[in-house]
């Protein structure tokens, strides 16, 4: 496996390329073909990759991962540049991003349903007084809560959402504001704002690490802006066409689930283990469940 970031990903297209073509000459179609992997910038998609590319490359595929941001990924997508995409949240997040390309892709597999997106406060506020995105606007809220909201991920699901979120619900009015951090910035915002027991609301989803360090509460959102995805590997439909069936139909078997990607990636994050040793050995604690994917 290879790691590519984003600004060398059109070399690895090119290598790519010429490795399919080489891999389809004197009959070889069948032959597994080397795959190039998009993966979004986020930790908990990166442990979500592992496993898929440890499948592929099990099945025989040279296999270059190429990193970047969500709307880079699908633009990349969209290029031909890569050719399979671990994980798009359909229908809601990333469906205005992979509508364009829709007749293009196949939904190769579903690794987890219950995707979701919201906003979420520390339980220790008060679910009487912070229940929904509404009572933010509170005046008792407003006087306590942080009023700069973190989100992260530019160009994601999350930010978008959460910009209708501020107008829809008119958080800005009532002087919040809201800007895209780092992950780490992010996730260091909720730990630091915990320990000081400090109100403050945060963008968050499921699957995610930090659900497994603090307990938080989902806000109810009446307006209905994010909705709940299924996570699909989905793969260019002349890719999908030209694997072997062996491929076709494992990868179409691979199974997660929200608490297996939340303590993969809290393996990855808190545990610093690297991404395909925690993929690897989730897989080697689950043999049974991962024999069923290779199953003839």
């Amino acid at each position: 496996m290879k790691m590519r970031s984003f600004a060398r990903l059109l070399a690895a297209c090119v290598l790519s390329v010429s490795l399919h073509q080489a891999a389809y000459a004197d009959g070889a179609e069948s032959a597994p073909q080397p795959l190039v992997v998009g993966e979004i910038n986020l930790t908990f998609y990166k442990v979500a990759a592992a496993v898929v590319v440890e499948v592929l490359e099990r099945l025989g595929h040279r296999v270059t991962i190429v990193e970047g941001n969500h709307p880079q990924i699908y633009a990349a997508l969209g290029k031909d540049q890569v050719d399979v995409l671990v994980a798009s949240w359909l229908p809601h997040a990333h469906g205005p991003l992979q509508q364009p390309l829709a007749d293009r892709l196949v939904e190769a597999a579903t690794l987890y349903t219950g995707a979701q997106l919201y906003w979420a406060v520390p339980s220790y506020i008060p679910e009487s007084t912070v229940s929904s995105i509404d009572d933010l606007r509170r005046p008792e809220v407003v006087a306590r809560m942080d009023k700069d909201i973190a989100g992260v991920g530019p160009g994601s699901g999350l930010m978008i959402g959460s910009e209708r979120i501020m107008k829809q619900y008119g958080l800005t009015e009532a002087g919040y504001t809201l800007h895209v951090a780092s992950a780490q910035d992010w996730a260091s915002k909720l730990g630091s704002a915990y320990s000081a027991k400090q109100w403050m609301v945060m963008p968050l989803w499921q699957p995610q690490y930090l659900n497994a360090l603090y307990s938080m509460r989902v806000l109810k959102d009446p307006q209905g802006v994010f909705g709940t995805d299924r996570a699909v590997v989905v793969v260019r439909k002349a890719v999908w066409m030209s694997l072997p069936e062996r491929s076709r139909v494992v990868l179409g078997r691979v199974r997660l689930s929200i608490p297996v990607v939340t303590e993969l990636e809290r393996e990855l994050v808190v545990d610093h283990k690297p991404e395909q040793e925690v993929a690897r050995e989730w897989m080697r604690k689950n043999q049974n469940e991962v024999d069923g994917w290779f199953a003839p």
